[in-house]
């Protein structure tokens, strides 16, 4: 068989928006292109490659889906799957926002690696890129010059990060600059001393002695200064819109800017800042929007009735350790903001480039993945094309080898697939009340099985659950014999489960049942064979998933429900 990638031309499709397909391969030949959801085949096509190399075709997706989740799969002339790859349909990236990061700025940088990298963040779908660290300092962020030495003493060029974002856009991502909401450098800082936020000894408050912290409440100089930073970003540079970051501290804090002191409670003034900086990023076009870091889930109950950004996002910190952890971060963020996909920035020091790189922390990323992406969360972690976040500097990051770089494009190509079922759902987590012997509405066994349910606990099998109208899903995440620590080494997989029966309390028919799984190489979901019991305890649909090995996802029609059997 001749060696064949696909992917998407885009990262994303707008609705009603024609899907480019990329297919390289190493030998001329005819292919033929086939586009599913869930197991049910929606389009076809062929193309004859005359060379090697990469050649693009388009197929017709079915009309009138505004959002839609697809596995695309390349046949070779005997009709054997040879490559997979995903795509989704949204109205806006921020209904799926799946972040990256650029973090390299450098004016050596060829345009070819530019190109390459951009490639790389396309095929994990990132449709949304935080450019990290590309301006010339917190406080002005466009330099005099293209070529500047940022802070912290790297030569970066504006020629580079304009080139950035134009090869985003070209790929249908949405370029986002990072823009500190209340840092600034020493000398700006100390040149205005009626801005800054003080402690309770009236002394100014910073970070390592290199960024002062600013007073960003109403009436202050900085605030105006910083929004006039936001608009020249997208106004010189075309970004998309603004991260807006803050450092988790202080949560109270001493002001003088508007001429006598006074005690700012720095939660409360977040919700005004991110409503009036999103309302202006939102001004400047269909794809912009804004994003708020509520570091460590804070203030997160504050963002309540913040409606004008585009997702809740959380930089995960300690103590916020656990594989439960990163589910209850998830779980509390869609229900307090229901309207707001969920963004984890959850960096995996595993696979830090200062550390010795073993198998752990590709079980790590897995398990990792496995747990937000159940939870019904995104994962900030692809920076730079083939690497991952490690730290919260994020040109530190690790570059993953070609195993590892597989594998991490299979979970990509899940979650793209079964994207409105993992995210569209809503928040409502039935597992909680339906699954286990307690419950008695939906049970699990097989063989070495001991332990199973909600709320991702250690040394189980971990189970989500979501309903809507006729149709309910699963999410399994094999948790059995790993550390409880998602930023750990895992020193071995969990041991797989065979054979997984489910048995499901029904009153009439079922329509048909799927499963889903990233952990082999078939790229799409597939039917479930499943038979309807009925016994002296009720009646019952039983299915059987033939092997989980970390991540799976089932789900079932039933027939008739809400309506006349």
């Amino acid at each position: 068989m001749k060696e064949v990638q696909v992917w998407p031309s885009r990262a994303q499709l707008r609705p009603g928006e024609p899907l480019a397909v990329v297919i390289e391969a190493d030998a001329p030949g005819e292919l033929g292109i086939r586009v599913e959801d869930a197991a049910a085949t929606v389009a076809e096509a062929s193309v004859v490659a005359t060379t090697a190399g990469r050649v693009r075709t388009i197929v017709s997706l079915p009309p009138g889906r505004d959002r839609a989740g697809y596995a695309i799969s390349v046949l070779d002339a005997a009709g054997a799957v040879c490559a997979t790859s995903a795509i989704d349909v949204a109205p806006h990236w921020s209904v799926a926002p799946r972040y990256g990061a650029l973090s390299d700025f450098g004016p050596d940088e060829p345009t070819s690696e530019s190109a390459r990298r951009a490639d790389e963040l396309l095929r994990f779908h990132v449709n949304v890129v935080q450019f990290y660290d590309w301006m010339a300092s917190h406080h002005t962020f466009r330099a005099p010059t293209d070529e500047f030495v940022d802070p912290l003493g790297r030569r970066l060029s504006h020629v580079v990060a304009r080139r950035k974002i134009e090869l985003a856009h070209e790929r249908g991502m949405a370029a986002i600059a990072y823009g500190a909401l209340y840092g600034a450098e020493a000398e700006f800082s100390l040149e205005r001393p009626d801005w800054l936020l003080h402690d309770g000894r009236r002394q100014p408050l910073a970070l390592a002695d290199i960024f002062y912290l600013q007073d960003f409440s109403p009436g202050s100089p900085w605030r105006a200064w910083i929004l006039d930073q936001y608009r020249d970003a997208q106004a010189s540079f075309g970004f998309d819109g603004i991260h807006i970051d803050q450092y988790g501290y202080p949560k109270h804090a001493l002001s003088r800017a508007t001429g006598t002191w006074r005690d700012i409670d720095v939660a409360a003034e977040f919700p005004g800042f991110i409503d009036e900086a999103a309302r202006q990023i939102r001004a400047t076009g269909r794809e912009s929007g804004a994003i708020f870091n509520c570091l460590n889930a804070w203030p997160l109950e504050g963002l309540r009735d913040v409606t004008t950004d585009a997702a809740t996002y959380i930089e995960v910190w300690e103590p916020h350790t656990r594989y439960r952890d990163l589910y209850e971060l998830i779980r509390r963020a869609r229900v307090l903001r229901p309207d707001k996909a969920v963004i984890l920035a959850a960096y995996l020091l595993p696979f830090h480039p200062e550390r010795e790189r073993s198998h752990a922390a590709l079980a790590a990323f897995r398990l990792a993945s496995a747990a937000i992406g159940a939870a019904g969360g995104f994962h900030l972690l692809a920076v730079e094309g083939a690497a991952f976040l490690a730290e919260a500097y994020y040109p530190r990051y690790g570059r993953l080898d070609a195993d590892e770089l597989v594998v991490a494009r299979r979970y990509a190509d899940f979650a793209v697939r079964n994207t409105t079922r993992l995210h569209d759902l809503g928040a409502t987590d039935i597992a909680w009340t339906h699954v286990g012997p307690t419950n008695d509405a939906i049970t699990l066994a097989a063989p070495g099985l001991d332990a199973y349910g909600a709320g991702a606990v250690a040394g189980s099998l971990w189970v989500t659950g979501r309903e809507a109208a006729d149709l309910t899903v699963l999410q399994l995440v094999n948790l059995r014999g790993v550390l409880d620590a998602w930023n750990a080494e895992q020193p071995a997989l969990p041991p797989p489960v065979e054979r997984l029966e489910i048995k499901v309390r029904i009153t009439g028919g079922v329509d048909g049942a799927w499963w889903d799984t990233p952990d082999d190489e078939v790229g799409t979901a597939r039917p479930l064979p499943f038979e309807i019991i009925e016994t002296a305890a009720g009646r019952f649909l039983v299915l059987t998933v033939p092997r989980l090995e970390i991540w799976s996802s089932v789900w079932w029609r039933v027939a008739g429900r809400g309506g006349e059997l």
